[in-house]
């Protein structure tokens, strides 16, 4: 993960978030302004937010963090129903 692409430059800041049975995620989408999509674990709150004008680019990252979720999801039931355990996975592929 990084910020290759993206003209950022310098340090990045990182957030590692242990989720449990307690964590949730939501979508919360309105009529006059850009959608949410906020996740919970433990006392943490996280929510991705969007500038009230959206750009080609801001579909974009939406779509690339659907398909990451797609792939996280089938990673996780693919460890669960090999025992739990996590494998060698590749960016976005399970291994």
């Amino acid at each position: 993960m990084g910020a290759r692409g993206t003209g950022m430059t310098g340090r990045m800041a990182a957030l590692a978030l242990p989720v449990d049975a307690n964590a949730t995620c939501e979508f919360k989408g309105f009529r006059a302004r850009t959608p949410l999509f906020s996740i919970v674990a433990g006392r943490t709150l996280v929510t991705l937010t969007l500038p009230e004008r959206l750009r080609a680019e801001d579909v974009e990252f939406a779509r690339r963090l659907a398909e990451q979720a797609r792939a996280y999801a089938t990673e996780v039931e693919r460890a669960f129903r090999s025992g739990g355990r996590g494998g060698a996975v590749e960016k976005g592929r399970a291994a």
